[in-house]
């Protein structure tokens, strides 16, 4: 049976998920460092990696570059705190599956693994559910030029920021296309090394390397007569930009390792959280390449640049998790509508999904509470104004004393450590409580610490 990897210093953490996931039908392994989590993953069977952003012994983007060499097909999901949110997007643009926010909700991280294994059975994805694109005026400006572009052969390149809906809407292109009833096959190009890449865009042929045992077709042939999506193309090394180039000149692929011709009939569509002009001006990427995926461009905007689009999102999250946790939430209540429109979202749609799902599993009522909230999002506006007032500031709205006491109560215990230099049995003697309870403050607050 393929095993589940949980890398986490964490032995609590470990043990409760490990448990969760067997009994649910998955066999898991357990690693507390980077080292025996590499370890782990070199004697083979690993199906799937959760791992913590922050090791003793490596970061999270440095395990993962490393995760990558020894397999680079292996999903790799990031358990963070929500205050490295904005790292974990950018795993996320260097080819990690998704993150989960601490403290852990058993149902995310199980919905997650059974999605995976869903995809590896080849159990058809298109949408998981109805597509919504949103009401503003700039997403319906997107959505029309996608009933513009869909119905011919032209090859669009979309640019917008990591989890912004790129693969959304390079789905709705093939769903609207005369290409709809053939494959659709999506490639990360940003989560392959250049090697590894070539055999999965163009194949291979038995022997063509070490571990090629047998003939393995490409996304090209993969994707005969559809559409094929490649992800973050501008991370492609020069070598296969280059075999790009040809076989959409040419029409036509070469298996690696083998020189005979095979003709190929997609449609491509690409997609980057870069602005790749810039890539082609500093030689990065080739211009004539460009030239030849961008034959029409949507630019998806960001969820703070779409303000009108965020409760449209919300209200279709919470029904997902209500049909996910067997709920019946209803929507939000006012406070939390406040945060929301004050709150960046430099995740963007993808980390509005993660966080109404946690709201919804938490509430204990008919409404989502800010309660629910991660603690980066609830004092977001309350760290703001805070900062607003010590410059002489006009505050954006007003603070709830229960929001001002679990403010000042996070800035205690933080100024509680500095002042025992990370020691948590002095720390708890200046703040008059237990050690057990300042670790459960510390979990609640998401506070790892030294910071």
């Amino acid at each position: 049976m393929a095993k589940i990897l949980i890398i986490d210093d964490d032995t609590f953490v470990c043990k409760q998920l490990k448990t969760y996931l067997q009994k649910n039908g998955f066999d898991a392994v357990v690693a507390y460092s980077a080292n025996n989590g590499l370890k782990a993953l070199k004697a083979g069977g690993i199906f799937f990696v959760f791992c913590d952003y922050r090791l003793p012994d490596a970061d999270g983007m440095e395990l993962f570059e490393r995760i990558k060499k020894i397999d680079p097909r292996v999903p790799v999901v990031f358990m963070t705190a929500y205050a490295d949110v904005r790292t974990a997007v950018k795993a996320i643009q260097a080819g990690a599956l998704d993150y989960v926010t601490k403290p852990l909700i058993p149902e995310e991280i199980l919905k997650l693994v059974r999605r995976e294994v869903n995809r590896d059975t080849g159990e058809t994805r298109l949408f998981q559910h109805d597509f919504i694109s949103g009401e503003s005026a700039v997403m319906q400006n997107v959505m029309n030029h996608v009933e513009l572009v869909s119905p011919c052969d032209l090859s669009v390149l979309i640019e917008g920021e990591t989890g912004a809906g790129k693969e959304y809407v390079a789905r709705a292109i093939h769903a609207k296309s005369q290409r709809k009833n053939k494959p659709f096959v999506a490639l990360d190009c940003g989560a392959l090394p250049g090697e590894l890449a070539n055999s999965e865009l163009f194949g291979h042929v038995q022997g063509a390397f070490t571990g090629a045992i047998k003939d393995k077709k490409g996304c090209f042939e993969e994707a005969g007569g559809g559409t094929l999506f490649l992800d973050e193309v501008g991370n492609l090394s020069p070598d296969n930009q280059v075999k790009l180039l040809r076989t959409l000149q040419e029409k036509s692929i070469s298996r690696l390792g083998d020189n005979k011709k095979i003709p190929v009939d997609v449609r491509i569509i690409t997609a980057t959280n870069e602005d790749l002009m810039k890539y082609v001006h500093a030689h990065h990427f080739r211009e004539d390449l460009y030239h030849r995926i961008n034959g029409f461009k949507i630019n998806i905007p960001p969820l703070r640049k779409r303000k009108d689009d965020i409760f449209v999102f919300t209200g279709y999250f919470i029904r997902l998790a209500n049909a996910d946790f067997g709920k019946s939430v209803k929507g939000i209540d006012d406070e939390v509508r406040k945060v929301f429109l004050l709150y960046p979202w430099p995740g963007n749609i993808r980390e509005l999904e993660n966080v109404v799902k946690r709201c919804v599993l938490l509430a204990g009522g008919s409404q989502v509470t800010a309660d629910t909230l991660p603690d980066e999002i609830r004092y977001y506006g309350i760290e703001g104004q805070h900062a607003e007032t010590l410059t002489g500031k006009q505050t954006k709205r007003p603070v709830t004393l229960k929001q001002a006491a679990m403010f000042a109560e996070k800035e205690a215990i933080l100024q509680a450590l500095r002042e025992a230099e990370n020691n948590k049995s002095r720390a708890a003697e200046i703040l008059q409580v237990d050690r057990k309870t300042l670790y459960n403050k510390m979990r609640e607050y998401s506070i790892r610490y030294p910071q």
